[in-house]
């Protein structure tokens, strides 16, 4: 409509003016002068109607492009975690997107925007809409002026983290080795989950009606539910009573008699010529002038008959004459000589076995110190012939008749070796007998209870799969394996979003025992934060909790790692010791294969938290995003994060992804 100049309105208003006046001067023709008001009237109550209608309409225009615009902003705030000219950019683009002032000759277009520092972007838009008949009264334009602010605003949510606490993440995400210092990813990833939890509380609004839990697997090559045990909300009679280990075996098969020795008569020899300091040295152990044994029987005897001993030793040897190795002097010895009574049969040390074996495990499940053989002297006896486990033989130590034991006080962390499964590198569809990516169901029997992670039972023999015979462990390259334990998991523990500056004392003590030790098993990790998540599993009862104040629920996986999957043949895992077991892949396979074999398996678990409802989001933490870590993720989840300030905002990103975005005003 073409705009009208202020001399036309001017001339039309003054025009309209003296009409008025002559018709009221003009009594004779009242009546029209009636109907000439009538009319003005009319066109003004028409005028205005149409001018507020055209103000309506962009007054709602204006609104919707302010709303659109604050949306904008806070959304790219979420991803940011600030709010500067990039986001403010962002806001105003969609603004003008979405405002078309031409619709109504609209002038003096504004847009502001600003962080409000609770969460909200808000905003002000402001125009000057021209009128288009009230200009005839004076009225030339309409000024508009709306409001508008967003916030993230979270509904009821439960958040399982998985998190990958193996040996890297001591390291900097640079790749240099900070012993878990600062600058590690380990203290990364302790404060971005608390700032996880500050974004999250600040976008609760309706504090009594809004429940937030976060629930905890750190895994490594196992995971731990010590502390899920201890608190009773996982029995014991999950776990089996006895089980087998790649373990070390001590057999005392070599008969000895062993007696009462009484007291000694002592006395000293003299050589009869000077010899030199070496053969007094062998003279004093009876091996000269010519060989013999040390105690010599010299009455009664052989055991079990009371047997006299006479034993040897050297006293003193003294220089007389010549130097250097041909010196000689005189020789004393010295002569000691008991007698040896009720004698007892008893059973020598005779060498180490090292196989499978199944070990009782009872008193391990009580979590409290139990007492395991970690060596043995080669003259250690026992009272009766057989072949002994190590926690057996130490259950022995201190009894009558048993020597020469080394002992240690272990007791079990919670962590855990997996249920019975099969060899199967597919896994899909998920083979019915591989029970440990079976996520809802309790155990039956002992095929599906899980063992116990006991690292002091499991010995590392070498690469020769068959059982291994040793006398002495010296230069062998036996040993005890190491452990691998993660820190305990926790299941889904309601956090206070009251302050959000505040983060609770049990989240914060929480983080601090996040370690970095051990090695890369996705698959134990993801298998476990689907069970303890599992809304049909054995966690149900914590999972679907109050169901009727908080009928719904998201329900969200973030599943954090630094690095590719990395399961070793030669290492103790949630596996056993593969190279022995060969639980999940046939024997003589490699690390690069086993790896194949465990990363389908990990596919196989995020399919199954994906199918119980969650949405798994992934971040690759300074490690680039394997296919594995793509398909893992719900689509468009997956997530690299090349440093700390990434790994946060990509936290505090998921955080924003989490709520939803809404308008508050």
């Amino acid at each position: 409509m073409p705009r009208r100049s202020k001399a036309t309105g001017g001339q039309i208003h003054a025009s309209m003016r003296v009409l008025i006046a002559s018709l009221l001067r003009d009594t004779a023709g009242t009546t029209m002068g009636i109907a000439l008001a009538t009319i003005i009237l009319l066109v003004s109550l028409v005028g205005s109607g149409t001018d507020m209608a055209r103000a309506y309409m962009t007054k709602t225009s204006l609104q919707n492009a302010c709303d659109a615009g604050v949306l904008a902003g806070r959304k790219a705030m979420a991803t940011s975690g600030t709010y500067g000219t990039s986001e403010t950019a962002k806001a105003n683009k969609m603004f003008n997107f979405n405002f078309n002032p031409l619709a109504t000759n609209s002038q003096n277009v504004t847009f502001n925007t600003e962080f409000s520092g609770t969460g909200a972007v808000s905003g002000t838009a402001s125009t000057q809409m021209p009128t288009v008949i009230m200009g005839i009264f004076g009225f030339k334009s309409i000024t508009l002026t709306v409001a508008c602010s967003a916030e993230l605003q979270m509904a009821s949510a439960d958040v399982m983290f998985v998190l990958d606490t193996t040996g890297s993440m001591a390291w900097t995400p640079a790749g240099v080795n900070v012993n878990s210092g600062a600058g590690s990813k380990i203290v990364a990833l302790r404060q971005a989950i608390l700032d996880f939890y500050k974004t999250v509380a600040s976008s609760v609004v309706d504090k009594t009606n809004t429940r937030i839990r976060f629930g905890f697997v750190p895994y490594t090559a196992t995971v731990n539910m010590g502390g899920i045990i201890a608190a009773g909300q996982m029995p014991t009679s999950y776990f089996a009573d006895t089980q087998p280990f790649q373990t070390a075996l001590a057999n005392f098969n070599t008969p000895v008699y062993v007696g009462t020795t009484g007291p000694a008569t002592n006395s000293t020899e003299t050589f009869g010529s000077t010899i030199t300091n070496s053969q007094c040295n062998s003279y004093g152990a009876n091996n000269y002038p010519s060989a013999g044994n040390n105690p010599v029987i010299v009455a009664g005897g052989p055991p079990p008959a009371d047997t006299t001993y006479t034993t040897y030793s050297v006293n003193s040897w003294t220089r007389t004459s010549g130097n250097g190795n041909n010196a000689r002097g005189t020789c004393v010895r010295n002569v000691s000589t008991a007698t040896t009574t009720n004698y007892e049969l008893r059973y020598q040390f005779t060498n180490w076995t090292f196989q499978a074996a199944t070990v009782d495990v009872r008193a391990f499940k009580g979590m409290s110190d139990v007492s395991v053989v970690t060596n043995i002297a080669s003259n250690a006896t026992v009272p009766n012939q057989g072949t002994y486990d190590m926690p057996s033989l130490a259950a022995l130590n201190g009894t009558p008749g048993v020597t020469g034991l080394t002992t240690t006080n272990t007791r079990w962390d919670g962590c855990i070796e997996e249920r019975k499964t099969v060899q199967n590198l597919a896994m899909n569809p998920v083979p019915s007998g591989a029970t440990d990516l079976d996520v809802d169901s309790a155990p039956t029997g002992d095929d599906t209870r899980w063992k116990i992670y006991e690292n002091d039972l499991v010995w590392y023999r070498g690469t020769n799969t068959g059982p291994r015979t040793v006398t002495s462990l010296s230069g062998t390259g036996i040993g005890r394996e190491g452990s691998q334990c993660p820190p305990s998991a926790m299941l889904f523990t309601e956090v206070d979003t009251s302050d959000p500056n505040v983060v609770p004392t049990w989240l914060d003590n929480y983080v601090q025992t996040l370690v970095a030790a051990g090695s890369t098993y996705h698959d134990i990790g993801m298998i476990w934060g689907a069970r303890l998540a599992s809304p049909n599993g054995i966690f149900q009862s914590n999972v679907n909790a109050d169901p009727v104040k908080y009928p719904s629920v998201s329900r969200h996986i973030i599943f954090m790692t630094d690095g590719d999957m990395a399961p070793s043949i030669d290492s103790y895992s949630a596996y056993g010791e593969e190279i022995y077991d060969n639980r999940v892949a046939p024997s003589g396979t490699n690390n690069s294969t086993l790896r194949n074999y465990h990363n389908n398996r990990f596919l196989a678990a995020c399919t199954k938290a994906k199918n119980l409802g969650y949405t798994v989001w992934l971040i690759g933490f300074g490690t680039s995003l394997t296919t594995q870590m793509t398909s893992c993720a719900t689509a468009g989840r997956a997530y690299y994060a090349s440093d700390t300030t990434a790994l946060n905002n990509t936290f505090k990103f998921i955080a924003g992804q989490v709520a939803d975005l809404r308008i508050n005003k």
